[in-house]
Order: C-alpha cells, then structure tokens, then sequence
C-alpha cells in the first residue's frame, strides 16, 4: 500500500512539473495560453496548443500578446509601446496583474443579487422582457467597483498604482455584466415558467 501510495505522488509530482514547464503564451487580457510551440510574426503570432489536433497552427493578434513564458522560466516579451500615450512594460504588467486579481476575487454579489431581483420582477412584462436583463446589465458594467477585493497582506503599493485599478476595474466591470446576464436570465426563465404554470392551472 506504501508503495503503491509513493508511486502515485512521484508521478503527481512528474506532471505537476511538466504542467508549470509548459511553455505559456500570456495575454493582455490576463489569460494564458499553454502552447507546445509557437511562431512569431509580424501582425500574428502562430501556435500549437498542446495535443491539439488540428493540423493548422492558430493564430492570436501580436498586439493581444504581453509576452512568452518559456519552460525554463524566462519570459519573451512581445509587447511594446507604439507612442508615449501608451503604457510602459511594467505598467501593462500590472494592468495584467490588476486583471487576474480581479478575476479570482471580485465576486461580484450585489450584480448577482439584484439583476436576478430584476429579472425575476421584469417576468411581469411577459415575452417583453426578454431585453431587460441585458440592459441591466449593461448599465452595471458602466460602474467600477467601490471597493477592491484583494488578497491578504497584498502590495498597497501596487494596488493603488493606476495601472493596476484600471486593469482590476476593467475585469471587475466584465465580470459583474456576465454575473447580471447569467442570473438576470435565469430568473426571467423561472419567472416566466412560474406565470405559464400558474396561467395553465387557472384555465
């Protein structure tokens, strides 16, 4: 039992291993692509996903691309400012930063809470509400968070740098429309179902 227990955590460990050794294509918007190789270009940067199986390679914007993280832990960055206007490295480094963290822990409760309050209430119009919790949501996405959800102990000082609030409000922003969608609909649906099941019953 021993054994066989040894053996199945040097083999977790193996492909823990390969997994963080893979090479990783990182995003603007924060997110990774892990790639089994990759071509740069001039307008496009070509890859392969690991055991993808299509023949072609794929195509992301050069300009969507921060950098490569190669498997012995150096990264090749692949962004570079056009004009003074323009972010520096470090800066986008932390609008990334901003984008994941927020990512993880903005949670966005009170968007969840009340776009199913309107969406459930918005079921009263019928078949006319259907753009209802679309427009709400829209609205919310106008508005950036009143307050950062952060790890513990995190940098004050990143965390207040404007690159970072940028990046954490944008993510912040995307995340409370697809929360409001998600339950605006649902409850529109229940709402609905609850006013044909109701309507059917009195008949």
């Amino acid at each position: 039992m021993k054994i066989h227990l040894a053996f199945l955590i040097i083999i977790s460990l193996f492909f823990s291993e390969k997994l963080s050794a893979q090479q990783r294509i990182l995003l603007l918007n924060g997110h990774y692509i892990p790639v089994e190789s990759f071509q740069i270009g001039d307008d496009y940067l070509s890859y392969k996903k690991i055991n993808d199986k299509r023949k072609k390679m794929r195509e992301v914007d050069r300009y969507d691309v921060f950098s490569i993280l190669n498997e012995d832990g150096k990264e090749k960055i692949i962004y570079a400012p056009i004009d003074s206007l323009d972010y520096t490295v470090e800066e986008v480094r932390l609008y990334i930063q901003g984008e994941q963290i927020a990512r993880e822990y903005y949670k966005a409760k009170g968007a969840t809470i009340s776009s199913a309050v309107v969406g459930l209430g918005s079921s009263l119009l019928s078949f006319y509400a259907l753009p209802v919790p679309m427009i709400y949501g829209i609205v919310l996405g106008r508005f950036n968070p009143k307050k950062m959800n952060l790890p513990e102990n995190f940098d004050k000082e990143i965390a207040n740098s404007d690159a970072f609030k940028s990046g954490y409000d944008k993510a912040a922003r995307n995340t409370k429309i697809q929360k409001s969608l998600k339950w605006g609909y649902i409850s529109l649906g229940v709402g609905l179902t609850g006013l044909i099941i109701y309507g059917i019953e009195n008949h």
